[in-house]
């Protein structure tokens, strides 16, 4: 892995597929930076695909549907819908009528007509995704968050989530890592916007003076600060035990 630096003098960890690290400044020995994972995409991912899942409980109100093409319309709704302005978001954790929206038109999208049965449908789901058999984490998040514990790494959660993610990760038995869980669904603000990248370093500020934003969107890479760096967590090419190895390789891991 090599290290390269663009014209505005700005560091970046480079592999085969491309840039890794933005905004990596570190030349001294620094105080171990708070880490600070996104949720769905970088720590979870769902059991079965959204697809699978849409069209197999339809089938309990008579309703047909291609489970493939429910999948391509929920990424391609989710994607248009994904960046919020405030105003848009609750705070008391329960995010419901986002969601709704995006189920009405993922159905709509797929061809399926909206009845009296909706309402029904879009609950159990809803209720589906908070319970722990709807996700599982990636094959290495156990144990690169055990490591990274035990290293001293004061470690956090950002999501675009609401409340549901605090049971998921208290089933899982992955709540226990972290210090602290930050929601957008209980903040009413969401990544990217640059308040919420600001509130995480309030809330941080007492255990690091930096703080690292694991992602896997590229989409919620805030712009340049001092004491923010990202890792673009880039699955399947790149794991969390990348990211410990070059932590541990740069003067934040000795």
């Amino acid at each position: 892995m090599k290290t390269k630096k663009n014209s505005s003098g700005m560091n970046y960890w480079m592999d085969k597929k491309g840039p890794i690290f933005c905004h990596w400044r570190a030349e001294k020995k620094m105080k171990r930076p708070a880490i600070v994972f996104d949720l769905v995409g970088t720590l979870l991912q769902t059991a079965l695909p959204v697809g699978v899942v849409y069209s197999k409980l339809l089938t309990e109100y008579g309703i047909r549907s291609d489970p493939k093409v429910m999948h391509n319309n929920f990424i391609k709704v989710f994607d248009f819908f994904k960046l919020r302005p405030q105003g848009t978001i609750p705070k008391d954790g329960d995010d419901k009528m986002f969601w709704e929206k995006i189920v009405k038109t993922v159905l709509q999208e797929s061809g399926i007509p909206l009845g009296s049965f909706f309402f029904d449908y879009f609950n159990k789901l809803y209720s589906y995704y908070s319970q722990k058999e709807a996700w599982k984490p990636y094959p290495e998040v156990m144990s690169a968050l055990e490591k990274m514990s035990s290293l001293g790494f004061p470690l956090f959660v950002a999501s675009n989530w609401d409340s549901r993610a605090r049971t998921v990760l208290m089933e899982w038995g992955i709540r226990q890592y972290f210090l602290d869980i930050f929601l957008s669904a209980e903040w009413g603000v969401a990544k990217p916007e640059a308040l919420f990248y600001h509130l995480v370093l309030l809330k941080t500020t007492k255990v690091s003076s930096t703080v690292f934003f694991v992602e896997d969107d590229p989409q919620m890479i805030f712009p340049y600060s001092e004491k923010i760096r990202f890792f673009l967590l880039k699955r399947p090419f790149v794991n969390l035990f990348d990211l410990l190895s070059q932590l541990q390789k740069s003067s934040y891991g000795k």
